[in-house]
């Protein structure tokens, strides 16, 4: 954990400490009181429905011996207990996180773009850790507090770094990159999830870019070269460009692909090496995540055996094209987010996983803004064009999918309201043999239709 002295939290921050203690050393940085140990440091953020400053003195009882606050209150003037002021606990946050950070000279980098980030980090931290210690983003801590958080977290045994980083709007993955000060930044593609706070894809290239801005000189930016919004940032990067791909000339490519139940196969030019590759996951998808972990390897130094069984160790990611087997069915629990490409990619996984019935059960994308209706309507286009057997729709948005679907020729559709309807629909319809896809953004927790089978 990341520990810091009355003078550093100073030093790091530009807080004024408040109160006149002892010189002591706290052993962590801390917003949460319930993760709260002895000798932490408590951080008193702020949001919309929240004041930390409400919890200071629950942080001190907990083992706390300081905080860091916007507001001087007169109940945390208490003999022994450090009070740094400062004008923003949130920015004084990732002060500390970017002090700790440059305690470190080890690679760090940092994953962003519209689909395909929180499985490509993922990957990548797999493939490395077959040579280094790695700390990698947790769960999908990608925000203004999440990528700090894992910063805190370096330790001297760290070798690498790998985080992740999200965004809702420009600037904010600069903003991230101040904190992170990335070494090595990777694009994964520009899509249209968010577009209803960003308005164009030309936006959204734009904000993803301010990553490849931020590299230094001596860095490096993997960059999809298959995706033009992507191949374009390579005229903003002032270090090194790998480009990946699989229609493209990129120095890192994969052709003769194969994807079915058992998992991923595909032969990989990297430079002057040809790899062949497995990776027991489903999904074309992964083998654009698969060639940036094999950029960032090869820059990092692993060797081509090293890579290979990086790949073919990695298990995927809960609800991310997830196979569950339930008694005579196959689910695909891609229920974690969707977006436009990434519903469509998953589509396009389901049929060629299956020889038995195909059935999407899909609920809605959301934060498409005017775009909705129409790319609602192109799921439910493509649905019908792949040959989906079944289709059951969840909820108001996904109607339009439904509707599509029924207007280019597909008979089988069904629309829902809940969870238990569309478990109920399904059950109706399901024969041994069947593969079932359940996907949807977030807000629908379409995982939550698995159990109704599950406990038969």
């Amino acid at each position: 954990m990341a520990r810091f002295t009355l003078d550093e939290v100073v030093q790091a921050t530009g807080g004024r400490l408040v109160y006149d203690v002892p010189d002591r050393t706290f052993s962590q940085a801390e917003t949460d009181t319930r993760a709260i140990s002895q000798g932490a440091l408590f951080v008193a953020l702020k949001g919309e429905r929240f004041n930390g400053h409400d919890y200071v003195l629950r942080a001190r009882e907990q083992g706390a011996l300081g905080a860091v606050v916007s507001e001087d209150r007169p109940e945390y003037n208490v003999p022994g207990f450090a009070v740094f002021l400062v004008a923003n606990t949130e920015t004084a946050y990732q002060d500390l996180a970017r002090f700790h950070r440059r305690r470190f000279a080890i690679p760090i980098v940092a994953v962003t773009g519209s689909v395909g980030k929180t499985s490509t980090r993922s990957i990548i931290a797999a493939v490395l850790s077959q040579r280094y210690h790695v700390l990698q983003t947790e769960k999908n801590f990608n925000n203004e507090i999440g990528l700090p958080r894992t910063l805190l977290q370096l330790t001297p045994e760290h070798e690498v770094c790998v985080v992740e980083m999200g965004m809702r709007g420009l600037g904010q993955i600069a903003e991230l990159a101040a904190i992170a000060e990335p070494t090595i930044g990777v694009v994964t593609n520009v899509g249209k999830s968010h577009i209803e706070l960003l308005g164009s894809q030309e936006n959204i290239a734009k904000a993803k870019s301010e990553l490849v801005e931020a590299l230094p000189e001596n860095g490096a930016a993997i960059l999809n070269q298959d995706d033009p919004y992507v191949a374009a940032m390579a005229d903003l990067c002032r270090g090194k460009v790998v480009g990946y791909g699989v229609t493209s000339n990129a120095a890192i490519r994969a052709s003769r692909i194969t994807c079915n139940e058992k998992g991923i196969r595909f032969a990989c030019r990297c430079f002057d090496q040809v790899l062949d590759i497995h990776m027991p996951v489903i999904g074309r998808h992964n083998v654009y995540n698969a060639l940036a972990a094999i950029a960032v390897g090869r820059l990092l130094g692993l060797s081509e055996h090293q890579l290979a069984k990086g790949l073919a160790e990695y298990r995927g990611m809960p609800m991310r094209q997830e196979l569950v087997r339930c008694g005579d069915y196959t689910f695909i629990n891609d229920a974690y987010n969707a977006n436009p490409a990434s519903m469509s990619e998953a589509l396009r996984s389901l049929t060629l996983l299956t020889k038995g019935r195909k059935i999407a059960v899909l609920g809605g994308m959301l934060e498409l803004g005017e775009w909705a209706q129409k790319e609602h309507a192109a799921i439910g286009a493509e649905a019908a064009d792949l040959g989906i057997d079944i289709l059951i729709t969840l909820g108001d948005l996904a109607a339009g999918i439904a509707s599509a679907a029924r207007a280019k020729g597909l008979t089988a559709v069904y629309t829902t309201a809940t969870h238990a309807e569309a478990a109920a629909r399904l059950q109706e319809l399901l024969q041994p043999g069947d593969t079932i896809l359940l996907k949807g953004s977030r807000g629908f927790a379409m995982e939550k239709i698995l159990p109704y089978f599950e406990r038969k």
